[in-house]
């Protein structure tokens, strides 16, 4: 989540007239109203661009690390994590993912492994380090091959399990293990499609709930896992929506706080995805003519500068592009024709596809890539940029988050905030 993830989606709830907000301000831009920024850098011990597993080690621990290694420095030893100190001094922790709980960032606060891949040994590792909440998918990952035993084991560890939003709900103290999907969670633009699956705003607030009993605190890792998922896609009607998940979040946590005098909000990304937001092009002549017919505003002929009113479509996309795309391309030519294209396009998006847009339908990356560009959409890459990030602290001791820092000055910072000494 980069700055242009930032500003894609508070220019998109300020002049998108979306009916999902009247009042056109967003939570996250009210939170940034009044919070401290900064200004922070990422890249690892010798690279310049980070994975989620370095940059996630390096925000944990405050020290460098190198890409896919799990809470362990540069020389691949153990460094002590924010959650495990907390622990020591006697705070209740816990992680949310809306991917999966074993995934690169939330394993970085609570495992230790030289390799992200590790999935079934991040899993043990983290029953045996025991946080009181660890909410998100990744069912697989504790009851299948070595992991068969894993959940019996978490069980007389004193975890209530929960596979779904009512087993969740039924949940008032104590530890829980709430895992809520097989693999990742889906993507949120197809999330109503599975009803038993509580938000994200809701497995926070079961989260502070439990988490709270702790008189001496509690630290809490949340993330939003899949606005990277989405931008890896160039997905941009998902990207604007898990956008929209972390808003909603975003808009309970201030509330949160505010009722509070001795919470932080620290709000941050791991790294930036796909370099996107709009651009203008020239569409040539002819096709200036049928949009200028069609009511379209263009600027000296044929340049297309973007019309807010892409936003709206965004808004209204009911699939995941990047499913799409991987349905098209599991197909056998014959059986991709431009119909089905047309459906499964026109389906996800929510309005029907025009298929002139297209110069080559054999061609399926194409096909997502002139999409884009047909809505004045530029993605920049699929991977990760060394695009510096920005945070945002929010309550008690934000001052200590102002400027520009590195990502491994993150822990010294809620060292000094939490009055811990070094």
């Amino acid at each position: 989540m980069g700055p242009d993830a930032l500003g894609f989606f508070m220019e998109g709830v300020r002049y998108g007239n979306l009916p999902q907000y009247p009042a056109k301000t967003s939570a996250l831009e009210q939170l940034m109203n009044q919070s401290v920024w900064g200004l922070f850098f990422n890249n690892t011990y010798d690279t310049l661009v980070t994975d989620s597993a370095a940059s996630a080690t390096q925000m944990a621990g405050g020290k460098l690390s190198r890409p896919e290694f799990i809470g362990v420095d540069y020389n691949g030893q153990p460094v002590e994590t924010l959650l495990e100190t907390a622990r020591q001094k006697g705070l209740a922790v816990g992680i949310i993912s809306d991917t999966y709980v074993t995934d690169a960032t939330p394993a970085a606060f609570v495992a230790h492994a030289q390799n992200r891949k590790q999935k079934y040994e991040i899993a043990r590792q983290m029953i045996d380090f025991g946080p009181e909440v660890i909410l998100g998918g990744g069912l697989k990952y504790f009851n299948e091959k070595e992991n068969k035993n894993l959940l019996k084991i978490a069980k007389k560890q004193g975890y209530q399990v929960a596979l779904d939003k009512k087993q969740l709900n039924q949940i008032k103290k104590g530890k829980v293990l709430g895992l809520f999907f097989p693999q990742a969670i889906p993507m949120s633009v197809e999330l109503y499609k599975y009803p038993q699956i509580p938000s994200l705003v809701e497995q926070t607030q079961k989260a502070l709930e439990i988490l709270s009993q702790n008189t001496t605190g509690f630290v809490l890792m949340v993330e939003a896992g899949k606005i990277d998922w989405a931008a890896h896609a160039n997905d941009a009607g998902s990207w604007f929506q898990e956008m929209q998940v972390m808003d909603q979040l975003l808009g309970y946590l201030k509330q949160y706080v505010d009722q509070t005098d001795d919470t932080l909000l620290y709000v941050n990304a791991d790294h930036e995805t796909g370099l996107g937001g709009f651009g203008y092009r020239h569409i040539g002549k002819q096709q200036a003519k049928i949009r200028t017919a069609q009511g379209e505003v263009l600027y000296g002929g044929d340049t297309d500068y973007a019309s807010f009113a892409v936003y709206q479509q965004l808004v209204n996309q009911k699939g995941s592009l990047y499913y799409v795309q991987q349905d098209l391309e599991k197909m056998k030519p014959a059986e991709r024709t431009p119909q089905v294209i047309k459906e499964r396009l026109s389906d996800a998006l929510g309005y029907e596809v025009d298929m002139s847009i297209f110069t080559d339908l054999s061609d399926i990356k194409l096909i997502f890539k002139e999409l884009n560009e047909s809505r004045g959409l530029i993605f920049a890459t699929q991977n990760h940029s060394s695009l510096p990030l920005m945070s945002i602290a929010y309550g008690e001791g934000k001052e200590a988050f102002g400027g520009v820092y590195h990502n491994t000055d993150i822990l010294p910072r809620m060292k000094r905030v939490l009055g811990w000494k070094e």
